[in-house]
C-alpha cells in the first residue's frame, strides 16, 4: 500500500474516532442533564407536596429577624440579602433558620410552619412556594423530555436516511 493509501486510513480512522468521541461526549452531557432534570423535577415536586402540607395543617407566627447577610448569589443576581429569623411554635419551643428577605434586623415578619417540623418555616406565602415549587417541576420536567428528544432525533433521522439509502442501493442492483 502507498504512503497515500496509508494516510488515507489514518484520516479515515480519525474522522471514525472523532465522530465517536463527539458522540460520547455529547451523550455524557445529555444523560447530566437529563439526571438534573430529575433531581429539579423530584425536588420541586417535593417542595410542592410540603407547601401543601404547610396549607392544610400550617399554623403562622410572627418571627424577629435577628441578623441580617449579603451573600454573593448568581452573576445575574448580584448579592442576595439573607435574614436569620427567629419564631416560637405553637409547642413553646423557639427555632431559627436562615431565609431570603429584606427585612431590618428587629423587624418582625409572619412565619409559616408545620407544627412539630421547624425545617418547614418559611417567610414567604404558600402561594409564593407553590409558585417556585411549580416552576422547577415543569423546568425538570423540560429537561427529562426536550434532552433526550434533542439528542435523539438527529440519530433517528440519519438512521433513517441510512435505511432509505440502502434500500435505494438494492433497488438499483
Amino acid at each position: 500500500m502507498s504512503a497515500w493509501g496509508w494516510l488515507r486510513r489514518i484520516g479515515t480512522w480519525a474522522r471514525v474516532a472523532g465522530k465517536v468521541a463527539g458522540g460520547t461526549a455529547v451523550a455524557v452531557v445529555a444523560v447530566f442533564l437529563t439526571v438534573l432534570g430529575c433531581g429539579v423535577f423530584l425536588g420541586g415536586v417535593e417542595g410542592l407536596r410540603e407547601a401543601s402540607t404547610v396549607a392544610e395543617r400550617g399554623r403562622s407566627a410572627d418571627g424577629i429577624i435577628l441578623e441580617k447577610k449579603k451573600v454573593k448569589g448568581p452573576p445575574q443576581a448580584g448579592t442576595i440579602e439573607r435574614i436569620k429569623v427567629r419564631f416560637t411554635m405553637v409547642d413553646g419551643t423557639s427555632h431559627q433558620f436562615w431565609s431570603v428577605g429584606d427585612a431590618k434586623v428587629g423587624d418582625t415578619v409572619r412565619v409559616h410552619y408545620v407544627p412539630g417540623r421547624p425545617e418547614t418555616a418559611s417567610t414567604r406565602s404558600v402561594a409564593s412556594n407553590r409558585f417556585g415549587h411549580g416552576l422547577l417541576v415543569f423546568a425538570g420536567l423540560g429537561l427529562m423530555i426536550l434532552i433526550p428528544l434533542l439528542v435523539l432525533t438527529p440519530v433517528w433521522e440519519s438512521l433513517r436516511d441510512r435505511r432509505r439509502a440502502m434500500r435505494r442501493r438494492s433497488a438499483t442492483k
